[in-house]
């Protein structure tokens, strides 16, 4: 299971990739810049900083949600999240969005550190992932997810 050290130095390897990825790219690169989704560089930042400001909720939910229910609630619901999320930071700047993204991810942080131990390994199931610790889903669902997006932003810039 995903420690707090371990989550917390996550957490903090994406406020620092959030930061550098703002900073790296020109505006070309953030027009051109697209992941799997079909994002922009700008729109997948939007994501990653609109997640981090609902972690501590969803994972509650997940934490309050009867054994086996699946908190996620379905694809579609989480693609319209998703789109409202992005929708909601339209226009803002790459380097807005990287602040955004410190200040929620600092509020995980201190969500993390001040969260229970038997919170952590509370076991849970939101989409795919089925009966999973709470500390390894925030792994997988927020640390992971979110440098696997800023990363695909470098790879298309970088590697075409």
């Amino acid at each position: 299971m995903a420690t707090k050290s371990e989550l917390i130095e996550g957490l903090e390897t994406v406020i620092r990739e959030s930061r550098r990825i703002a900073e790296a790219l020109g505006p070309d690169d953030w027009a051109k810049a697209v992941d799997m989704d079909g994002w922009t560089g700008a729109q997948v930042l939007a994501h990653v900083a609109g997640v981090g400001a609902i972690v501590p909720m969803f994972i509650q939910a997940i934490a309050n949600a009867p054994a086996g229910t699946d908190a996620m609630g379905g694809t579609g619901n989480i693609d319209n999240m998703n789109a409202g999320i992005v929708a909601a930071r339209a226009g803002k700047s790459p380097t807005e969005l990287a602040d955004e993204v410190a200040t929620a991810y600092a509020a995980i942080i201190d969500f993390v550190r001040n969260a229970p131990d038997e919170l952590l390994v509370q076991r849970g199931t939101a989409g795919g992932h089925k009966d999973v610790p709470l500390g390894d889903l925030m792994m997988r669902m927020v640390i992971l997810h979110g440098l696997a997006h800023i990363y695909s932003v470098y790879s298309s810039v970088f590697f075409g």
